[in-house]
């Protein structure tokens, strides 16, 4: 396992994770989002910015603090993980739904304990994967679609360089 590929990959799909969650939301006429202040605990990043607050959804993944970037990246990570091994030493040839389902439920189970906080404000999401209503479903599938691509996309590349 090439450990440097792996970061790479998770890195770049945290980063792609934090865009689509923003180009969600609201663009304002001069192409900024609705701001989402939040505080943040990175003491380099206070340092650096002069203030413990920051717009989430107008900054970009590599510029937010690190406590800030976790949500996303433990969810890239958890993907990558999930297909990593899989794609790389092509055990598979590709993945079914039923597979497709298997690892959908792990990413779902995974964002329910780190985001337990939420329970009270989002009940409806803390339910079996099963139970889940299908536009909530397909936000799981995709983290593990687009994680299967991009480690299947590097595999092709490295081997036609």
């Amino acid at each position: 396992m090439n450990k440097n590929l792996k970061e790479e990959l998770i890195m770049q799909l945290a980063t792609e994770l934090h865009d689509k969650w923003r180009n969600r939301l609201k663009m304002n006429e001069d192409w900024t989002f609705e701001p989402r202040i939040k505080k943040t605990k990175d003491k380099n990043w206070i340092k650096k910015n002069g203030t413990d607050e920051v717009d989430i959804a107008n900054t970009t993944f590599v510029d937010l603090p690190i406590d800030r970037q976790k949500e996303n990246y433990e969810a890239a990570k958890l993907v990558i993980d999930l297909v990593y091994d899989e794609v790389i030493n092509l055990n598979k040839k590709g993945y079914d739904l039923e597979t497709i389902e298997e690892l959908s439920s792990k990413v779902h189970d995974s964002w329910m304990e780190r985001n337990s906080w939420k329970k009270v404000s989002k009940p409806e999401l803390f339910v079996p994967y099963e139970e889940l209503p299908e536009k909530e479903k397909a936000k799981d599938r995709v983290q593990i679609i687009d994680a299967i691509k991009k480690v299947a996309t590097r595999i092709i590349k490295d081997q036609n360089n």
